[in-house]
Parts: structure tokens; sequence; C-alpha cells
């Protein structure tokens, strides 16, 4: 591809992002008025002469058609980066061929070996990693199974066991740590790590995401000698970490995050390493936003219509919230159990944190006199109740059939959690009867942390269970209401949970 021809793709390219740009911009303020017009529905829901004569067909129509607005608008973002990786790759590929050809015309005289096209045909592996890389995120794979190519490829040319990713939060001073993958050996990572969050302008990572440039530690015992010892940094050395890579993760000029890279030896790195790595980092930022930014974008506008339940129940936002951590923590203390191991990775926590809160999303379906009635429900009030979850379910797959992605499902965990979280382990739950292992198993956590929730709670109808009462309830229910296994775990970690439920008690999070 010639010089000339990449600056004209470029500028065709730059032409067509402006015109989408104001296209997507449309179609945002579309769900927007139509999720203004469900909140308006709603509220006017308060007043029962009103409610009843809107249909509940509406208010699910509605729903999805707001959903489905933003899922276009995301599916046109990803079109864009598409294109514009596409780009990239016709550069890659175009430096890959120059850089062969150099290996071809720059041979040896016979018998005598020539140092230089030992460092240039390494040099080609390495584009080629990179340009297989840029491949891999343009095929659309997930963020996490980008991140485990990085992991396995890129090991020839740096020295790594541990790979870990934190994300800046919205309020641009807390940063979190989201993912991380390692080969089996390195103990208590990802999980001790994930979830954690510290104030970055108070870490010595601040100055990496203010520089923009790369930090190498080759020997963190050393490096945190007579300072002292945050707890990640306690976590990261009792696994074994003796030397790190530290790199900002930036989208334009928005720094969006951090990339360690971690290895067992002390002295294991080089300015070379972080050289190379920089350009590692880049592409991870691409797949960042490529992947995260509009999954991010598909949940935001889902959460919304979760919320719109929310709204009218005053107590659901704070049970929301607290049912997320609690089902987020039992994920991790399976991941850390044997049994389950292998079935829990770092990105099913981040699902069960992300999707926990919309199990009750089709409550959004439910006539304002059945949710805040303040009795009991009668038989046909409760199995109009039971419906939340079948409707719960029916706007998520409204909204994961227009933006599957490689035939996976984007919202199959919510569809989970959102129909079968009143499943019973012995088949009498609802609405389908499931049993035992038929049953997801984020459902199955789900309705631990949830039901473990609503006995901790003050509700219209019932006092709160103490947390001793509400634990030994949760226990009694073990192979009847909940799975076992996911009961031997919750039980085994009792000061874990209850140091989750002396927090809210705390931060007075309960009615």
């Amino acid at each position: 591809m010639g010089e000339a021809s990449l600056v004209s793709d470029m500028e065709r390219t730059s032409a067509l992002v402006k015109k989408k740009a104001v296209l997507i911009f449309g179609i945002i303020i579309t769900a927007a008025i139509c999720l203004a017009a469900i909140m308006i529905v709603l509220i006017g829901g308060g007043k029962a002469d009103v409610y009843m004569d809107v249909p509940r067909s509406l208010i699910v129509c509605l729903a999805a058609a707001s959903v489905l607005l933003v899922v276009i608008a995301g599916a046109m973002l990803l079109k864009l980066c598409r294109q514009i990786i596409n780009l990239w790759n016709a550069v890659f590929e175009s430096i890959s061929s120059v850089a062969a050809q150099k290996e071809i015309n720059t041979l040896p005289k016979k018998k005598e070996p020539n140092p230089a096209i030992l460092v240039e045909s390494s040099d080609t592996s390495k584009l080629d990693k990179l340009i297989s890389l840029i491949s891999n995120i343009n095929r659309s794979h997930s963020f996490e199974e980008v991140l485990k190519y990085i992991y396995s490829a890129f090991k020839a040319f740096v020295p790594y066991e541990y790979i870990g990713i934190a994300l800046i939060k919205e309020d641009g001073k807390t940063l979190e740590a989201a993912y991380g993958i390692s080969d089996g050996t390195i103990k208590g990572l990802p999980e001790g790590l994930l979830g954690r969050k510290v104030d970055i302008h108070k870490t010595s990572l601040g100055k990496v995401v203010e520089t923009g440039n790369a930090r190498i530690i080759n020997d963190l015992e050393k490096y945190t000698y007579g300072k002292p010892i945050k707890e990640y940094n306690s976590i990261i050395m009792s696994a074994g970490i003796c030397s790190s890579i530290t790199l900002p993760l930036v989208i334009g000029t928005k720094p969006v995050g951090i990339i360690f890279f971690s290895s067992t030896r002390k002295n294991a790195y080089t300015e070379e390493h972080a050289a190379f790595l920089e350009t590692v980092a880049s592409s991870i930022a691409i797949s960042f936003e490529k992947n995260i930014f509009v999954d991010d974008l598909l949940y935001s506008s889902v959460l919304a219509l979760a919320k719109l339940a929310e709204a009218r129940d005053e107590d659901t936002g704070e049970h929301m919230e607290r049912m997320r951590v609690y089902a987020r923590e039992i994920a991790i203390l399976l991941h850390q159990d044997e049994e389950y191991s292998n079935e829990i990775s770092p990105g099913f926590i981040k699902n069960i944190e992300r999707f926990s809160p919309m199990h009750d999303i089709g409550k959004v379906g439910i006539r304002d006199g059945i949710l805040l009635k303040p009795g009991k429900l009668t038989d046909e009030e409760l199995e109009e109740m039971k419906h939340h979850t079948v409707y719960g379910a029916e706007v998520l797959r409204a909204a994961d059939q227009h933006m599957a992605r490689n035939g996976n499902s984007l919202f199959k965990p919510g569809i989970e959690i959102a129909e079968s979280h009143h499943e019973k382990w012995d088949g009498t739950g609802y609405p389908y009867g499931k049993k035992g292992e038929e049953i997801p198993l984020s459902a199955r956590i789900v309705a631990v942390a949830d039901v473990f929730d609503a006995l901790t709670s003050k509700r219209p109808y019932k006092e709160a269970y103490s947390f001793d009462e509400a634990f030994e309830m949760i226990l009694n229910e073990s192979g009847k209401h909940f799975d076992p296994g996911i009961i031997r775990v919750f039980g085994k970690n009792r000061e874990r949970i209850h140091s989750i439920y002396k927090s809210f008690l705390t931060a007075g999070k309960f009615p």
C-alpha cells in the first residue's frame, strides 16, 4: 500500500466518522426520549387510575426500544473502530513486509554470522505478534480473550508470570483492580486484588498516569523498604512478585487505566522491555475502547431501565447495591475454592458484579398496586409478581438479539440472573421449576445474595432479622432453596460476609 493511498483512506475515514457521529448522536437522543416516556408513564403510575390504562406490553416495548436504539449506536461505534483498525492493520502489514524484505536483502557472507540479522529477525517476530494482536482485536474478541492472547504471545520477549489491569473510575481519581491473569502458579492473584480501590493521587501510580511513562521496579522489597506498605503491595509481595513494569493505558489523550507486567524474579526488566510493552499497552487501550466501552454503553442503558423500577420502590435501589456487593463477594469466595475455581474466572466475577443489579429489572412491568402493596399479596397478585422474572428476561433478550458478538451473547449472564434467581435447588422455585445444576451458576449465586439481603432488611410486611438469624436461615436452606456447594463456601466465610453487612449498617444503607 502506497503512502498516497494510505492518506486518501485516512481522509475518507475521517469524513465518515464525522457523518456517523451526527447520526449516532441523533439515535442516542431518540433513546433518551424513549426513556423519558417510560419515566413519565411510571411516575404517572403513582396514580392507580392513570397506570391501569397503560398496558404492560407498552412499557416493555418502550423499554426494549430504548435499549435497541442504544445498541444500534454502540454497533455503529464498533463499526467505526473496525474501519480505523483496518487502516492500522494495513500500516503494520506494510511495515512487516519492509522488515521481511530487509532480512532477505542483508544475508551474511558464507560462514560469516551476522548478529544484525538475528536482531532484525527478533524485531520482525515481535511485529508479527503485534499484527496478530491487532487482528485478534479486530475480530471482536472479548477483552478477556485479548488479555489471554497477550499473556501467551509475548512471554518469548518479556518475562512475566502475572498481568494485571486497573481502571480509573468516573471520578478520575479512584483506581480499581479490574482484570488479571496468571499461569496459575501465583497464589492469591488475581482474586486477591480484584475490586480493590485506591486513590491514585495518594500512590506512586499517579506519576505513571501524569507523565505517561513506564515505571520499572526491579526489586519490590527494596522499593518498599522503610515505607508504609499498602495493602495491595502486601498482597503482591505475598504472592511472590519481585519485579514489575507499570504502564498507563491511554485512549486519545485520556488515561483510562494502568497495566502491570509482573515477574517473580528480581531485576527482570530493562528499558527495552518497557519500550516494547508501550506498544502492547497502546493495542490494549484500543481493545479496551472497542470492547469495554461498547459493553459499558449497553450495560448502562439496561441498568437505567433497572433504576426505573427502583424509582418506584425506594428500598430497591439500596437493595440492588447491597446484593451486588454480596453476590460479587460470594463469586470471589467460590473462585478461591477448589470445587469452583475452574468454573469461575475474573470475567465471570465481573459479570456477576455488572448484571446482579438487574435481577429485578422485570418489575418495571408490575403494577404499583402490587409492587408497593404494604401487606401480604393475594394468590393472584403473587402470581403476577412472579412474572417479573419473565418480563426481565424478555427485555434483555430483545436487546441481546441485536448485539451478539461472534455468536456470543452479551447479555447472557443478565438473562440468566433475571429469569432464574427465584428458582430453587430442589425444583420448587419459579418461573419454570428448574432444579439443581439446571439453574445457571450465576443465578444460584445471586439467589443467595438476594435472599440474605432481604432477610436482613426491614420491609413493609416484616422486621429485619439479625445477622446471626439470617445467616443460620441461609445455612438451613442448603440443598433445598440453595446450591449446597455455594452454602458450604458461604458458611466457611462468615466473618467476610459479616464485615460487608457491618459496613452497610455503619453507612446507614439499611431501611
